[in-house]
């Protein structure tokens, strides 16, 4: 019996051993071409978004911290200098707080995270409250709204262009409109420019002032206020201080931190890796750190410069990295003048 081969159309062959290599390669080259560009993507997008969260928050660190400094010194009423300070009937008085609140300015090398500088900016720029009415030096200041976020002990300042006296308050009532200083905290219950600190357990430990009268002086008034009659419209300040410094955030690195008075530091840019703060000496041409500064009311101007290094928040730490495999870092430098130790022609 005669075999017959059979017949298999080529439309039905199987691809060659050959055939098969030459696909696969040719379909690995294209993954890998397609992974490369992936990962090479992924690499911008991360580098990119590192450095815009860099420009954010150098912004808004700069924008901050600039206006603390400009507005360094601003109250409504006089303005101080190394002669003209602000009377302290306080008792026993913080001498160190208000001298540096008359400076405006307190700076500390090296004392934040990283060896960073610390800086404390000092002005009357907070709640501000107008005096409607001061007849009698040992009466309350009566003010022209409720003194909401006003408290008994609380450390405020009245003046007007002529004078400035810090005092401690009491018999502050919510909702009302009258400030008192007849307190053991005040040297004297009667406000003077001219305290005397041999005479505090007085009711006049000096010559009474009367701030504004709110109506034309009478021949009793005058009588009632021998330290003189203020001509211009008084206020009572409320102090503020607002000091900036460099610490952990408990996230792996350093912040930013602002905190006013005594309350609860506030985190202003995540990624500041250093502040180094030098300061300016009236028309001095240089820059000098703040153990070199004598005089803090002769500061005119600060040169800031910060810092900032990327951080991994969503990212991998590979995607913040530049060429030369460290993490992104940018820095920021400026010059900032205080406004309120210039002289503004």
């Amino acid at each position: 019996m005669t075999r017959v081969p059979r017949y298999i159309p080529a439309a039905q062959r199987g691809f060659t051993m050959i055939e098969l290599t030459v696909s696969l390669l040719l379909g690995l080259l294209v993954v890998g071409a397609a992974g490369s560009i992936f990962l090479s993507n992924q690499r911008v997008y991360g580098s990119t978004e590192a450095i815009n969260r860099i420009q954010e928050n150098q912004r808004s660190a700069f924008e901050m911290l600039a206006r603390d400094i400009r507005e360094a010194g601003t109250n409504p009423c006089l303005r101080f200098t190394a002669t003209v300070q602000p009377v302290m009937q306080i008792n026993p008085p913080d001498t160190a707080t208000w001298a540096r609140f008359a400076n405006a300015i307190s700076g500390v090398d090296g004392s934040g995270a990283g060896g960073s500088d610390e800086i404390t900016l000092y002005s009357g720029a907070g709640t501000v409250y107008s005096v409607s009415q001061h007849r009698r030096s040992t009466d309350p200041l009566t003010v022209s709204t409720p003194t909401a976020g006003i408290a008994n002990g609380q450390q405020l300042m009245v003046c007007n262009t002529d004078n400035a006296i810090a005092f401690s308050a009491t018999n502050v009532v919510a909702g009302g409109t009258t400030i008192g200083h007849d307190t053991p905290s005040n040297c004297g219950k009667s406000l003077t420019p001219r305290p005397d600190s041999t005479q505090c357990t007085q009711t006049a430990a000096g010559p009474g002032y009367c701030f504004w009268l709110g109506a034309p002086a009478t021949a009793a008034d005058v009588t009632s206020c021998p330290g003189g009659i203020g001509n211009s419209p008084a206020f009572v300040v409320v102090p503020v201080n607002a000091r900036w410094t460099v610490a952990t955030n408990g996230r792996g690195s350093n912040s930013l931190w602002r905190t006013v008075g005594t309350g609860a530091p506030s985190e202003i840019a995540e990624g500041v890796s250093a502040v180094n703060l030098t300061y300016k000496i009236g028309n001095s041409a240089n820059y000098v750190d703040a153990s070199a500064v004598t005089d803090w009311a002769q500061v005119s101007a600060v040169h800031v410069q910060m810092t900032f290094q990327a951080v991994t928040g969503a990212l991998s730490a590979n995607q913040i990295k530049g060429t030369d495999n460290n993490a992104l870092s940018r820095q920021l430098d400026d010059y900032i003048v205080l406004r309120n130790h210039q002289d503004i022609q």
